[in-house]
């Protein structure tokens, strides 16, 4: 079987019927996106209706061992329930270490394969249409992929999925790896047709040509800074080219072909929408920053307008993006600009009446350098752009009216998150009439210095009286005083420059190790086989695998988990 397509020689009508392809082509694979999201629609639904009818069915609430439970697990719907979760979850897992999770991997596949399959339909022998065919199909898909990581609170996407921007990205980075496939399949099709019709000087020389050859270049460009190896060694390469590129892109396509146009102006709506949301959700309050004693965390309370603080007060463990405006930016700094391209995330630890409180590491990145500069400013309150609040615990259900137990990790200061939860739940089953007892906070720490920010206030006490609060110290202070920190890890699960201090501000409740995390989650599953049990975590990644692994085990034998991973995506 030969090769299929070949140059052709076109009349009039033939040639407008191919461009009445490409532009109808191009709309199925814009539509198309409609697909997956009808689908998640009518999922929510289902599970609706199933929990309704599960809910009309029970008459009385039975405890964990009763009969009417038993039979209920035992039976054909419940023994498919038990069999969909334990699906779902292996979907959700990761298909390797350090890797996206299989449901990523086949939702990807199945993607690609269904746009290739848009790109070849009705393409004939024609082989400048399907290369064509290539690039229109890419450039619908402009659209989502800029709803994708679009960070205001008015995401179309983060509303319809019910999901956080952190949670989309990693199917904004799917997308732009089959993008940048299709549109390579486009340039080397396009290269290989002017080589072999003998053009290539001629149309290397062709405008229309060029600003194709320069877009092309300018996603490489964002395909190789969005690799993983390149964030880590800068991010602020990745992320200022990355939105800068993913500006200048959409002109050169505009102008590049007249098939493209209406791509290329939806995907600048999109933008500039987002642009337009985020800046009216920003506030700009004069901030008190201070270095909590004793280690390399910072600790700001920014005030925040009346009109806005109910928002946070809302739900615990939001959080907001922090840039620092031009007059609080480092009169010596080489490059100042740079601040206009940051918005670092940081969790919101505490929410009074008037403020909000954050607490973060000072690592290398300029930001955290710079707050770290205003810090030893002991009277200035320097004026802190936030952005928010933010984030997908702002649709976590209800924890004690839904589940009957609920295991909450802390890793560091990841606690910034955890520990606002925590308080949040027990206020909601003591609302609930359930024991205290059924909500358990492990805290493992480095040392016991970061646990400064958390207890130097009124809450000092309740937490070191709090028997369901468990405090591990993985190193001692006579471990740091022998064994100095000498450099920060990248992933922040060790921050802190311990000095001395006389008496340690918690005491280590759960030990001087690491938690035994297998012994905590069994102890946690093993008051009932009917029990629902919410799992969230916020740590280094380590931390949050190890505890997956022992949740999965119960997951398997058919137990109803809701599980948590709070993280910040690359």
């Amino acid at each position: 079987m030969g090769w299929p397509y070949h140059l052709l020689d076109l009349t009039h009508e033939q040639k407008h019927e191919r461009r009445l392809l490409l532009d109808r082509y191009g709309i199925y694979a814009q539509l198309s996106a409609l697909i997956p999201i009808l689908a998640y629609q009518l999922y929510r639904l289902g599970v609706w209706v199933y929990s309704e009818r599960k809910r009309s069915k029970a008459s009385y609430s039975a405890i964990p061992s009763s009969p009417t439970l038993k039979r209920s697990r035992a039976s054909t719907a419940g023994n498919f329930a038990s069999k969909w979760r334990s699906t779902v979850w292996w979907l959700e897992g990761e298909l390797a270490t350090g890797w996206s999770s299989r449901g990523q991997f086949i939702a990807a596949g199945v993607w690609t394969s269904w746009l290739l399959f848009l790109c070849v339909q009705n393409t004939g022998e024609d082989y400048l249409h399907i290369t064509k065919r290539f690039g229109v199909v890419a450039a619908s898909q402009f659209p989502v992929h800029y709803m994708l990581s679009m960070k205001s609170q008015y995401s179309p996407l983060a509303f319809v999925f019910r999901s956080s921007h952190e949670q989309l990205n990693a199917w904004h980075r799917i997308s732009g790896r089959i993008i940048h496939f299709l549109l390579l399949c486009h340039a080397v099709w396009y290269v290989n047709y002017f080589v072999q019709a003998g053009v290539v000087k001629k149309r290397l020389s062709d405008p229309v040509v060029i600003v194709g050859i320069i877009a092309f270049l300018l996603l490489n460009i964002i395909a190789t800074t969005s690799l993983e190896l390149v964030r880590r060694w800068s991010y602020r390469v990745f992320f200022v080219l990355h939105l800068m590129i993913g500006l200048w892109m959409l002109p050169l396509l505009f102008f590049h072909a007249s098939a493209l146009r209406v791509y290329v102006i939806e995907a600048l709506v999109l933008f500039l929408f987002d642009i337009a949301c985020r800046n009216l959700d920003t506030v700009t309050g004069f901030a008190t920053v201070t270095m909590v004693p004793h280690t390399k965390l910072i600790k700001l309370k920014v005030p925040i307008p009346a009109s806005k603080i109910r928002r946070f007060q809302a739900k615990p463990g939001q959080h907001v993006y922090l840039s620092i405006p031009p007059a609080s930016r480092p009169l010596l700094s080489s490059s100042p600009w740079i601040h206009d391209f940051l918005f670092n995330p940081f969790t919101v630890a505490e929410v009074s009446p008037t403020d909000i409180t954050l607490v973060l590491r000072t690592l290398r990145g300029p930001t955290t350098k710079a707050l770290g500069g205003l810090a030893q400013l002991s009277k200035a309150t320097p004026p802190i752009k936030i952005e928010g609040p933010l984030g997908c615990s702002q649709r976590f259900p209800n924890f004690a009216a839904n589940y009957d137990r609920v295991l909450l990790v802390a890793g560091g200061v990841g606690s910034t998150f955890i520990l606002p939860i925590y308080l949040n739940t027990r206020e909601q089953m003591a609302a609930e009439g359930k024991s205290l007892d059924h909500v358990k906070l492990v805290w493992s720490m480095r040392s016991a210095a970061e646990a400064i920010w958390a207890v130097d206030s009124e809450r000092k006490h309740a937490i070191a009286e709090d028997k369901n609060i468990k405090i591990f110290l993985t190193r001692s202070q006579a471990d740091d005083q022998e064994h100095p920190d000498k450099s920060i890890p990248v992933d922040g699960s060790v921050e802190l420059d311990e000095l001395q201090w006389t008496e340690e501000p918690v005491e280590a409740t759960g030990g001087r190790d690491r938690p035994d995390l297998g012994k905590i989650v069994d102890e946690t599953f093993r008051h009932g086989n009917a029990e629902r049990v919410a799992v969230l975590v916020c740590g280094p990644k380590q931390m949050a695998r190890e505890l997956r692994g022992h949740v999965g085990k119960w997951v398997e034998k058919g137990r109803d988990v809701y599980f948590h991973n709070e993280s910040f995506g690359w």
